[in-house]
């Protein structure tokens, strides 16, 4: 836009020059002006459409991937096999890698029926859940993965992963930055497929399950929360569109979402796309209550509180802490307050579940877990 300006300015004050020396004559810098206003809106519109051009054919690009995308399949050929057809391979095509988001195995065998999952029982302390039978809760047997992008010799994300988290239990899933916290808990509901090894609900298989019953019965809170262009009411029930108003209002006074009262149309009022009319604080809490809506079996909560001020913090943690009688929870956690929500505490360190126990335990036992607990890592990891 800058330079046909300046183009013209410069041929008028060099053309008024040549005129005043009799160089040039007026009638010939009057008709070169004319016909460099004439074509400057032509060359103007071909640079519109050239930028506009590429921009539709990134967004055609985008389409036919969205529609080329590969449906989501049920299941494994066999419970803990780590195989199974992966993005049109063969079944051993895919040995030695992880598997990709919005991506499943594709079953050669019928998936199994649905089965009733043991109620959660109520949690009475540390060692609740004896007696519940040995696979009740939620259990990572042999757990190993990497991501379907690396190679097959290098070193996998997830090594082994032995955890069990009794039914009715939380514990706090604790580790440093690139111990893989977030990759095991994206695996519970079958974000990502193991590459080796299973993963248990109540002592069925999750690559067994159809992925509809494994998220009706798993619930998810991730530090980067994902909202939607909807009204707060319809972003709190995706996922349980059953709940009442009831059922909403109460998972937003746990998440202590109260801010939505004071908005334009209090639950009607419309977000936008990934809620950019709300705060940091604001999205997170508006994905702890759609993971809270529906009472879920199962819990898994990323650090789902990392951006919230202490005092609303501590508020949460409280109305949380009735809510986790009643599930089965896998929290990701790197405050000492979020970590007391949990009866026991697992330390991941390197892809692997290094020590198991309280949180008083492990710090008076593990140095690791006292230096990750200590303000000294908080302030490095804040940098």
């Amino acid at each position: 836009m800058t330079v046909p300006e300046l183009a013209i300015g410069a041929a008028l004050v060099l053309g008024t020059i040549q005129v005043a020396d009799g160089a040039l004559s007026a009638g010939t810098l009057v008709a070169f002006l004319s016909t460099a206003l004439a074509l400057r809106w032509p060359v103007d519109a071909m640079g519109f459409l050239l930028a506009m051009s590429q921009e539709a054919a990134t967004a055609t690009d985008r389409y036919f991937d969205v529609l080329d995308a590969e449906v989501e399949r049920e299941g494994r050929p066999g419970p803990g096999d780590g195989k199974g057809h992966w993005g049109g391979q063969e079944p051993g095509d895919r040995e030695g890698h992880g598997g990709g988001e919005g991506h499943g195995g594709v079953s050669t065998s019928p998936v199994q029926p649905p089965t009733a999952l043991a109620a959660p029982g109520r949690r009475t302390g540390p060692a609740n859940g004896a007696g519940a039978g040995a696979g009740a809760g939620l259990r990572f047997e042999g757990v190993r993965f990497r991501y379907p992008d690396a190679s097959e010799d290098s070193e996998p994300v997830l090594k082994d992963i032995d955890l069990h988290i009794r039914s009715g239990e939380t514990m706090a899933l604790v580790g440093g930055t690139g111990s893989g916290k977030t990759t095991l808990t994206a695996l519970v509901p079958r974000l990502y497929e193991v590459t080796a090894g299973r993963i248990t609900l109540d002592g069925r298989d999750i690559a067994t399950m159809p992925r509809e019953e494994l998220r009706t019965l798993v619930s998810m809170a991730f530090e980067e929360p994902t909202l939607f262009s909807a009204s707060v009411g319809e972003n709190v029930r995706m996922g349980a569109e059953q709940a009442g108003d009831e059922e909403v209002r109460r998972a937003l006074d746990v998440a202590q979402a109260r801010f939505v009262d004071t908005l334009p149309h209090g639950p009607a009022t419309q977000v936008g796309e990934q809620g950019l009319s709300l705060s940091g604080g604001q999205r997170q809490r508006l994905a702890l209550a759609r993971a809270v809506v529906g009472k879920p079996r199962f819990l898994v909560l990323d650090d789902p509180l990392s951006a919230l001020d202490v005092h609303t913090e501590a508020l949460v943690e409280a109305a949380l802490r009735r809510v986790l009688q009643d599930t089965t929870a896998l929290v990701v956690a790197h405050r000492p307050s979020t970590v007391l929500l949990a009866d026991r505490v697992a330390l991941l360190s390197e892809g692997r579940v290094s020590a198991v126990g309280t949180h008083h335990e492990l710090l008076r036992d593990n140095a690791e877990y006292a230096w990750l607990m200590s303000g000294a890592h908080a302030e490095e990891r804040d940098r």
